[in-house]
């Protein structure tokens, strides 16, 4: 296992290629146990995490960059969300609002449906989410925070990040329950 590095300091693939967003905090790593109760909530309908879920994200929310005025749950294709029965990013961000004090960014849709990310090396996820995204309509907040449940590669957030800053976001920033080892 990779030595973790301190606070603050990008990984050598960020140094190299710098992604579109200024910060991300992922309090926790995603093996076991956590892996095993982030899957129970996505794909076992374990809507009693969400609650467990949303109070690390709170607790973490310390560590995020200041101005933060829009939140953008990870959106589902509308497909998975109705196969799901819910979206799992927007499950934990009510309480991210309340100390937040901020809204949902709405007008960021998923416009097509993509196969899932996991399994998929970094490139092909990159791939995967070409076009997946699109801005419907006015953002106004300056500094969007987007959450999603698993950071691995980035290039969901990446692809979201470029999205909202071609739609005139100036800062964007990535709250995630974990953060997945991946040796690319």
């Amino acid at each position: 296992m990779p030595t973790p590095l301190p606070d603050g300091v990008p990984c050598g693939r960020c140094q190299l290629e710098p992604p579109p967003f200024e910060a991300v905090v992922a309090p926790l790593q995603y093996r076991f146990p956590v892996d095993a109760a982030i899957k129970a909530f996505k794909f076992h309908r374990g809507l009693h995490y969400a609650p467990a879920f949303a109070a690390i994200l709170v607790a973490a929310a310390a560590r995020l960059p200041a101005g933060i005025d829009g939140l953008l749950p990870v959106p589902l294709h509308w497909r998975r969300q109705v196969m799901r029965g819910f979206n799992q990013a927007e499950e934990v961000c009510g309480p991210l609002r309340r100390l937040l004090g901020v809204r949902s960014v709405e007008a960021v849709r998923r416009t097509r449906a993509t196969p899932f990310q996991s399994g998929l090396a970094g490139l092909a996820r990159r791939q995967n989410l070409r076009g997946a995204f699109a801005v419907h309509g006015r953002i106004t907040a300056g500094h969007v925070l987007i959450v999603d449940d698993v950071v691995t590669t980035g290039a969901t957030c990446g692809r979201l990040a470029d999205v909202l800053r071609n739609a005139g976001v100036r800062r964007v920033s990535v709250l995630a329950l974990a953060r997945a080892a991946t040796p690319d």
